[in-house]
């Protein structure tokens, strides 16, 4: 099983979310981070814009789409705010 990030993010206008793109064995996975969640990850930039919280995360969240990707073989997952804290 081979999971890779494809670098393309987006925000959604109406949650403030950003969207990513994982390919699993080469078929699309689409990520979806709450606004919570890209508060939650790192609390002391809380006040950044959604693009900035994901940019300064976007390892963490891409490890943590990996191990939801791995867990459940989803064609689309969400990391929202209880996936930030361990």
């Amino acid at each position: 099983m081979e999971i890779t990030f494809s670098g393309k993010h987006s925000m959604n206008p109406e949650t403030f979310g950003i969207s990513f793109e994982a390919l699993l064995d080469g078929h699309r996975i689409n990520c979806l981070v709450t606004q919570e969640a890209l508060q939650d990850i790192d609390p002391e930039n809380a006040n950044d814009s959604p693009e900035n919280q994901f940019s300064a995360n976007r390892y963490k969240l891409e490890a943590i789409a990996d191990a939801k990707i791995r867990a459940a073989l989803p064609t689309r997952i969400n990391i929202n705010k209880a996936d930030v804290y361990p």
